[in-house]
């Protein structure tokens, strides 16, 4: 994985990939409450140290983890909202229900889901707003407004439709449920323009 950076960069992306790629390996198979550092960096094949000069604390590590996967649901909601760049509702349906049906078979939103007791990243899912609401906000707000112009309410539909994948991830209804609720949200703002 290149990023087009310099050589420094890219090779600092691709520590972080393989840490992150170890981390979730592990979080899957055993739950987050039994990931060591020491664990990641064995896996990675880097030392402990090197772990904790690439990315600081265990915590850090999970908002990282947690922020990448973020982004893996991003993509998915941002490349149905450009697969309906002239219906807003449509494409707002679609994003969630897409999102949805990829949490559905996530393995590491499993594996957070179901954790028993100890450390958990649940909390960074539903209460650290910069690692998944901020930054998923920000996303699909831009997606929104490259393709249907600047209007500050987009923000507010994009807020909305990130809450609502949050919301049924974390605590799954069906997806019948939050189509609905996307088509409400999107239908409200498509009204007023």
């Amino acid at each position: 994985m290149t990023t087009g950076g310099s050589f420094r960069e890219d090779t600092r992306a691709e520590l972080l990939a393989r840490l992150l790629d170890a981390a979730r390996e592990l979080t899957t198979a055993q739950g987050w409450s039994a990931v060591t550092m020491g664990a990641v960096a064995s896996r990675a094949g880097i030392s402990r140290q090197h772990l904790y000069n690439a990315v600081g604390t265990k915590a850090a590590l999970g908002d990282a983890l947690v922020g990448r996967e973020t982004d893996a649901f991003l993509a998915v909601v941002c490349g149905e909202l450009r697969a309906h760049p002239d219906d807003l509702v449509a494409g707002s349906v679609a994003g969630v229900a897409a999102a949805l049906a990829f949490g559905a078979s996530n393995d590491l939103l499993k594996a957070i889901l179901t954790a028993d007791g100890g450390e958990s990243l649940l909390p960074v899912v539903t209460a650290s707003p910069e690692v998944v609401l901020e930054r998923g906000v920000g996303v699909v707000a831009a997606q929104l407004a490259a393709l249907h112009g600047e209007d500050p309410d987009l923000s507010v539909l994009a807020d909305g439709l990130v809450r609502l994948v949050i919301s049924h991830a974390t605590q799954p209804t069906g997806p019948d449920l939050a189509a609905t609720q996307a088509r409400w949200l999107a239908e409200g703002l498509a009204r007023r323009c």
